[in-house]
């Protein structure tokens, strides 16, 4: 929000250096960005009045002009259109500079010479508009300087306003903050309309069809108008706060928006058919042609403002190009209203169309505000556009909007300030803010909350105001908190840091990426029986729909390390991710480990060897083992994400995770040229459960263990999981572990059957176990095998 140090002083007096005041601001939380002087870089510019001008011989366009300057009429020769005997208007004098550095001269022009030169206010730096001569008020003297004329001295502060101010995108709003800072009283501006002679009724029929939309909508009818150029004090006005000057009309509602923070909107009167303005919905489908002449296509959940056949005006964002005032227009219907704003948002949005106005509008303006605004902008229509007044003021209400009360305690808030403010002096913070004290008892307050303000809602609310206007920097220091900043424990965020510490350690590197993703990939990685979850109104569609797994993250990431050649990757991601099933939303927390490329790079002292399925096998193993969980088993997976080299990791028959390769198709579909990827996608939640939250230590053994080698033969089919399983079980107490050190297929074993090799270990705490023990329990183990899984010991 940008504002000029002059207008400012029309409502507030400001006695403070410009850095002092940006300073002021800022501290009371309105950052002000930056500030800096309108600077005057002309020189030698005096008010002239034009005694004479007659069209020049052989010089289309141009006028002979004689000119008071103050001194003895000079002849100066201008090609302006608006060149009128009897206006004043800039002259710059020979030797003059202007603003863009050009030095003035006499000239001659068809032998005729021009003593100086007649100014607009572009070439003076003043404003944008250049096509025609700046025109002074007329009891400016001839000769006074133009530096004294327009104001030698003024600043343009350009300050940040957060989402939850929206009384603060306005003069008066700043004004206003200003006030309580300083504890100058606030003017705002006096408004005096002429009584209205014949109808009080303006003709018009408001119908408000959409009153979620449309709280409010007021309206004023204005006749014998007259379209012209704004004065300069509000083009310059307009110009140092970034807009354009277009015409008297539209300047007139641009000028009040600033001032009051109240976006209004002129019609032609013309264009209106069937004297009727009716708010309403959008039909499916249905096209808009706004100002900037793009056409629009609409949904149900815009609102259009429409007269009795037909759009006019985008609700709250932009009129149409069927309705805009046009250089012959006579009567003008003025809106001013006020639209909920969500729905000035999500159109706003949707379209991609951000206008002064919906800035507003969709940051909440003043419900109650709209009356004010409306005749603010008739009286300067009567003063700058000649315009007289049809009937009273329209106004139609659909929803009242009342001041909210508000319920504080002077104790609290001293509390949570660490402060000692009275109660008065409470009251004397806020009322500056049109805060007014509705009820007090004892230490309560009830406070009136203006309808300016919808971000005050709550006692913290209120304990901020206080402390902002209060001034931080002057609230005591102390060395212990009166906030009890303890923080009761969660078991949850603390796997997760010791989740991290384990996977960092491991070599992986952490990714966080954004959970939104394509329809058509969500699609191919969703649950049996899942549905997508997508966003009712999405940045685009490639960022449409939530994520129903993190693989879909990491294969993205994986794709994109590949085209910027970064081929070895070792990363891990936790994040949330979700579906629909039967129709109600499931979000998980996931975590994905993803190894890729070669495990270890080539170098003169070795070759490459790429990442293997024993590469992601050894990373979940190794996190069982440091969570402390033993209990688990691998099965065969089968799906169109896994490659056969996969399995599912299982605790208590509940599916834990997943972990293999990825299928050539998938990594194909992410652009991914090789089907060297592995991934370990895990269920956080189900991890957590698992996971011991303390470990156990077992004493080196006083006494020798006992290895044994054993070689069998098993079905080819037959899992060795089930195997190592089956020899746990029947390998008596003293079996201390158990490791597949060989494995063989080939011409040498029988046709179905493979050759395993395993390494027990028998360990015993009490004593030293014997030869004859060992070969019992081997004897038991291969009873077992035989019996259950049809496995024996392999022939010599």
């Amino acid at each position: 929000m940008k504002a000029t140090l002059s207008w400012l002083q029309e409502f507030v007096d400001i006695t403070m250096p410009p850095q002092q005041l940006a300073d002021a601001l800022t501290m009371a939380g309105l950052e002000v960005e930056s500030w800096e002087p309108v600077k005057r870089r002309f020189s030698q510019v005096v008010a002239a009045k034009v005694l004479s001008c007659v069209p020049m011989e052989n010089a289309e366009g141009r006028w002979l002009c004689q000119v008071d300057a103050g001194a003895a009429p000079v002849q100066v020769i201008s090609a302006a259109p608006n060149t009128t005997q009897g206006i004043l208007v800039p002259m710059a004098q020979p030797g003059a500079t202007l603003a863009d550095g050009t030095k003035v001269g006499i000239r001659n022009l068809h032998g005729i010479a021009s003593v100086g030169m007649l100014c607009s206010e572009a070439e003076l730096g003043l404003t944008e508009r250049g096509e025609g001569l700046m025109v002074l008020s007329a009891d400016v003297q001839p000769g006074t300087d133009l530096k004294k004329v327009v104001g030698d001295q003024d600043y343009v502060f350009d300050v940040f306003i957060t989402p939850n101010r929206p009384d603060c995108l306005s003069i008066i709003g700043l004004a206003r903050e200003i006030s309580a800072i300083t504890g100058m009283r606030l003017r705002r501006p006096k408004i005096s309309l002429p009584r209205i002679k014949g109808p009080h009724r303006s003709g018009m029929k408001i119908k408000i069809q959409s009153p979620e939309h449309c709280y409010r909508y007021s309206g004023r009818m204005l006749e014998h108008i007259t379209i012209q150029p704004s004065p300069y004090w509000m083009a310059s006005r307009l110009y140092a706060c970034g807009m354009r000057a277009i015409n008297n009309v539209v300047d007139v509602t641009n000028y009040v928006m600033l001032e009051s923070g109240q976006p209004l909107h002129a019609f032609d009167y013309r264009m209106l058919e069937k004297h009727e303005i009716r708010v309403r919905t959008a039909h499916s489908g249905e096209s808009f042609v706004t100002l900037d002449g793009q056409e629009r296509m609409l949904d149900e959940a815009m609102c259009l403002i429409c007269d009795g056949a037909k759009p006019i005006a985008l609700a709250g964002v932009m009129g149409g190009m069927n309705s805009e005032v046009l250089a012959d227009t006579d009567t003008v219907y003025l809106e001013s209203a006020y639209f909920e704003p969500t729905g000035i948002r999500r159109t706003s949005k949707k379209l991609d169309l951000s206008t002064e106005s919906s800035r507003r509008f969709e940051r909440g303006t003043d419900p109650n505000g709209t009356l004010y605004a409306l005749n603010r902008a008739a009286q300067l229509l009567l003063q700058v556009a000649g315009a007289k007044l049809r009937g009273e003021a329209d106004d139609v209400v659909s929803h009242k909007v009342k001041p909210a009360k508000v319920a504080v305690s002077v104790k609290n808030i001293n509390r949570l300030l660490g402060a000692k403010i009275s109660k008065n002096k409470i009251g004397a913070i806020l009322a500056p803010l049109e805060i007014s004290l509705a009820r007090s008892e004892g230490d309560r307050l009830e406070l009136s909350i203006p309808t300016f303000r919808p971000d005050l809602t709550r006692e913290i609310d209120i304990v901020e105001e206080v402390g902002r206007l209060y001034g931080y920097d002057r609230i005591p220091q102390a060395i212990s908190a009166r906030i009890d900043q303890t923080q009761t424990s969660n078991e949850q965020v603390a796997f997760l840091d010791r989740l991290r510490v384990l996977l960092s350690g491991f070599g992986l590197r952490e990714t966080v990426s954004l959970s939104l993703v394509t329809p058509q990939i969500a699609d191919r990685f969703l649950p049996v029986d899942g549905e997508r979850v997508e966003l009712l109104n999405p940045l685009s569609a490639e960022l449409s729909t939530f994520r129903p797994s993190l693989l879909i993250s990491a294969l993205a990431n994986i794709a994109y390390n590949r085209n910027r050649q970064i081929s070895t990757l070792r990363f891990f991601e936790i994040g949330n991710a979700a579906w629909k099933q039967q129709g109600r939303f499931v979000e998980k927390k996931q975590g994905v480990v993803v190894l890729a490329g070669d495990r270890q790079e080539q170098a003169w002292y070795s070759r490459t060897h790429a990442f293997d399925f024993y590469d992601i096998k050894g990373i979940a193993s190794a996190l069982m083992e440091k969570l402390a969980i033993n209990a688990y088993e691998l099965r065969p997976v089968a799906s169109p994400i896994w490659h056969a080299e996969s399995v599912s990791l299982l605790i208590n028959n509940q599916e834990l995770g997943v972990l293999g390769r990825i299928q050539r198709a998938i990594c194909e579909e992410f652009k991914i040229k090789t089907d060297d990827v592995f991934a370990f996608i895990f269920d956080f939640e189900r991890l957590a459960q698992a996971a011991s939250r303390s470990r156990s230590f077992t004493p080196v053994p006083r006494f020798p263990s006992a290895p044994f080698d054993l070689a069998i033969l098993a079905d080819v089919n037959t899992p060795v999981a089930e195997i190592e399983a089956v020899i746990r079980n029947a390998g008596g107490p003293h079996l201390s572990s158990v490791h597949l050190f060989d494995f063989y297929k080939g011409e040498q074993v029988p046709a179905g059957r493979k050759s395993l090799a395993f390494s027990l270990t028998f360990t015993s705490k009490e004593r030293t176990l014997g030869e004859s023990e060992i070969e019992e329990w081997v004897r038991a183990i291969l009873d077992r095998l035989k019996s259950d899984l049809n496995a024996e010991l392999r022939p010599r």
